[in-house]
């Protein structure tokens, strides 16, 4: 049985993180149950996973790629519903188009075979880590993480068990809603229980831990102490030697993972220091004299040289890269 044009939509709109948590839930449910559309599914997540792990080059060459693809499909005898080429211009449709494309451009169909993207499974336990860039890992209920570069993952996948993850590093949580099975995350000084609902958890160096909660609520519990609070929607969780909550008051919190960006009279250095963690490079600011200026300005899912063409442009200097490190000049 061929896949169809709607089918390949549907991965690629999963993968692009379009759908909600029943519609999300009922497409992993169903792709479980058809052996060729997970073979093809993973296969796209590996390829959907590299591409997303580097924002660089993460709309280059998209359009001409979707061109490409329906071509392929057409000739291949693969669109069940034959419609023109379409050109892209919603960041949405980009990114749903493009793991599509990639995946053809990349490996060709039809799909010949199987790959898991994850660095370990013995016995039960499943472990993902993320060793450049931003690693998305889908969990067998329909939950979604988002691992920052560096992080670990491990979970034990049986289903008659509590959902019950163990998180070393930065992630991004995205929970579907089990009332009869909450989702737990362990790092081995916190433990974080929610429902259903969307969260950060950010371990630092010194080992304290931050909790912070975009949507829903969920029970911060310090192991140690034994402790506990309960945080809600724009709430900051914080676990050092207690337990404290704060509103958030980071615009870039999250810039990390969406690549969106917002200074209101920020000065360079701060400006700079967002990106570096977000995009995981070095920017050195020692040749130039005027980083005290400060700046207005945002950005949405760029690459790291487009914006720091434009901050360039801003204090007239150029710079110079060295694989990931960025030296700044002065003209």
């Amino acid at each position: 049985m061929r896949t169809t044009k709607k089918q390949w939509k549907e991965m690629a709109g999963y993968l692009a993180g379009e759908m909600e948590h029943e519609q999300a839930s009922n497409f992993i449910s169903g792709i479980c149950e058809n052996q060729q559309l997970k073979n093809e599914y993973e296969l796209m997540k590996n390829t959907w996973d590299r591409f997303y792990s580097n924002p660089a080059e993460k709309y280059k060459d998209t359009g001409q790629a979707w061109q490409i693809l329906n071509r392929r499909l057409e000739n291949d005898n693969l669109l069940e519903e034959h419609q023109p080429v379409v050109r892209i211009y919603s960041r949405g449709f980009a990114l749903r188009m493009a793991a599509i494309a990639l995946l053809i451009l990349a490996v060709g169909i039809p799909v010949v075979y199987y790959s898991i993207n994850q660095s370990h499974k013995s016995r039960g336990a499943i472990e993902y880590s993320s060793p450049e860039g931003i690693l998305t890992v889908d969990l067998p209920d329909g939950s979604r993480v988002f691992l920052n570069e560096g992080a670990n993952l491990q979970y034990n996948e049986s289903p008659e068990k509590q959902r019950e993850i163990t998180l070393k590093g930065e992630g991004y949580f995205d929970v579907t809603t089990d009332k009869n099975r909450p989702f737990l995350v362990n790092t081995g000084k916190v433990t974080v229980t929610v429902l259903g609902t969307s969260f950060n958890i950010r371990e630092s160096d010194s080992r304290s831990v931050e909790v912070f909660v975009e949507s829903g609520s969920v029970k911060l519990e310090l192991q140690e102490q034994n402790q506990s609070i309960i945080l809600g929607p724009g709430q900051l969780g914080q676990a050092d030697q207690e337990l404290k909550i704060s509103k958030l008051d980071d615009l870039n919190y999250l810039s990390w993972k969406t690549l969106d960006f917002k200074f209101i009279d920020e000065s360079i250095e701060e400006i700079f220091r967002v990106l570096e963690n977000a995009y995981h490079v070095e920017v050195r600011t020692g040749n130039i004299k005027n980083t005290g200026m400060r700046l207005t300005t945002s950005y949405s899912d760029q690459s790291f040289e487009t914006i720091l063409n434009t901050i360039c442009t801003a204090l007239d200097i150029t710079y110079e890269k060295e694989g990931k490190v960025y030296i700044l000049q002065p003209n």
